[in-house]
């Protein structure tokens, strides 16, 4: 099993998803605080200031509407480092929140 998003430790990106609602997203990383992300405007990405070394995740709080799909996890603006969905791009099940989204910073 790979990571939803592999990228540089230390990049700034975007994580994307294109169902749902994101109603609140936090950065949780093994024996550290879990920090607050910001969400767009159309609450449907949040970015990550600087991704972690290691294994992280971003947790998703999302609302689903009636016969929303399955939501594709993709990465949006990457302003510094890298970051790379996978392929094919996993996704998070209708219904289900919180939403986790898996990252591998390298």
């Amino acid at each position: 099993m790979s990571a939803d998003i592999v990228g540089t430790t230390g990049s700034n990106f975007t994580v994307t998803i294109d169902a749902g609602t994101i109603m609140s997203a936090y950065l949780e990383v093994s024996n550290q605080p879990v920090v607050s992300l910001a969400i767009s405007p159309d609450d449907l990405e949040v970015t990550v200031p600087s991704l972690p070394a290691g294994q992280s995740w971003v947790r998703l709080d999302i609302v689903w509407a009636p016969g929303d799909p399955d939501a594709d996890i993709g990465v949006g603006t990457v302003t510094s480092g890298t970051a790379t969905p996978a392929t094919p791009k996993h996704t998070l099940d209708a219904g289900n929140t919180p939403g986790y989204v898996e990252l591998l910073g390298q």
